[in-house]
């Protein structure tokens, strides 16, 4: 494997675009969109200070019935070609503030800068316009925003989750396709294996609560095909170590899940913020001497829950797997009992140099 630390979605950037954080509740770091992975969620206080900001925007903020800033944003300017809005899709969490790239181009084709757009909702109940800038996600659902200038409107789908998840409950299988071209794939490293280095989220230790998808080695690795496991908002495009990019999705069905897809060589379009569907191709694996590595966790890494590849794809999906001789989802996992009973020595995230009497690897046919 490559230096540990790149494995890190805690590493990743805290730029600001498309995410305000001036907007957003001040619940504690793991559950805002750039999140820091220091501490635990403290859901009392969350809820506190999420029903303060509440009770700030309705007393504070004016909109009309549609949801619009339209008071404020009349354009006079001359004529306009056209109208775009960026991104065009989004998942976000509860209270999240996010600003869209609005950019109006004259009749030239040139960009117009310096225009505010008016901005309206399907639903309005689901949104506050901060600022005329700032959309802060108040409830929880699907809504259409328009944002117009000079008589053109431009369209985004807005859909908003819970900032928040019980992993003990149970959970839903969100993953509609496979991330990686399984018939490439010879073996895959179990939940809780002791292959590669110590990945956990700090409730554990000495363990890799992640999965490694190795090649055949009767195929180039880096054909391997890599794909977007569910429909949703790419957060992050990162380099990964010695080789390719560090992808962090977060889902549309659950936005609180964060998928991570270790080392591949992206396609051109793939970048931060963009949205894909489930299916899409993302790229290729990177390297030709490292496996795939794949990683959800809810929340955060470090302070958040992992949780397995194999507790959230569909029945469809894990369908692939069974036809390749995978009898459950559990033969992929080892528990936290199993491992607490089979420890193996580590030192941070470094390579493990001792392996567990538990078998490390589920052998496709």
């Amino acid at each position: 494997m490559p230096t540990p630390v790149t494995d890190r979605p805690g590493n990743f950037k805290s730029d600001t675009f498309p995410f305000d954080r001036s907007a957003r509740t001040r619940r504690s770091e793991e559950s805002r969109f750039f999140f820091s992975f220091s501490r635990r969620i403290d859901i009392n206080k969350a809820l506190l200070f999420q029903v303060i900001l509440l009770s700030f925007i309705l007393t504070t903020c004016k909109k009309s019935d549609d949801g619009s800033n339209s008071s404020k944003n009349t354009y006079t300017g001359p004529p306009l070609s056209a109208l775009k809005i960026f991104p065009e899709k989004i998942a976000a969490l509860q209270y999240d503030g996010i600003i869209f790239k609005v950019t109006a181009y004259d009749m030239n084709g040139d960009a117009v800068p310096g225009l505010i757009p008016e901005y309206s909702s399907s639903n309005p109940d689901l949104i506050r316009i901060d600022n005329d800038t700032i959309i802060v996600a108040l409830g929880i659902g699907v809504d259409t925003i328009r944002a117009s200038i000079g008589g053109l409107t431009a369209e985004t789908i807005l859909y908003t989750g819970e900032a928040g998840f019980d992993p003990t409950a149970e959970i839903p299988h969100v993953l509609t396709a496979n991330y990686i071209d399984l018939s490439k794939i010879g073996r895959i490293s179990k939940f809780r294996s002791t292959v590669g280095h110590s990945y956990t989220d700090g409730s554990e230790e000495c363990r890799s609560m992640k999965h490694y998808f190795e090649p055949k080695a009767t195929v180039d690795w880096q054909t391997v095909d890599i794909y977007a496991p569910a429909s949703g908002t790419i957060l992050r495009v990162e380099p990964d170590g010695i080789a390719g990019y560090q992808i962090l999705l977060r889902p549309r069905d659950l936005p609180y899940l964060y998928v991570s897809i270790f080392h591949v060589n992206i396609d051109p379009g793939i970048s931060k913020y963009t949205w894909v569907d489930a299916g899409e191709h993302l790229g290729y694996h990177a390297s030709s001497t490292s496996s795939s590595d794949f990683a959800l966790f809810f929340g955060a890494k470090e302070g958040g829950t992992l949780i397995s590849f194999f507790q959230a794809i569909t029945d469809e999906v894990f369908a692939e797997f069974q036809a390749r001789g995978v009898s459950s989802r559990e033969e992929a996992i080892i528990t936290k009992e199993q491992r607490d009973a089979d420890p193996v020595p580590c030192v941070g995230e470094e390579q493990f140099t001792v392996h567990g009497t538990i078998p490390d690897w589920l052998i496709l046919n």
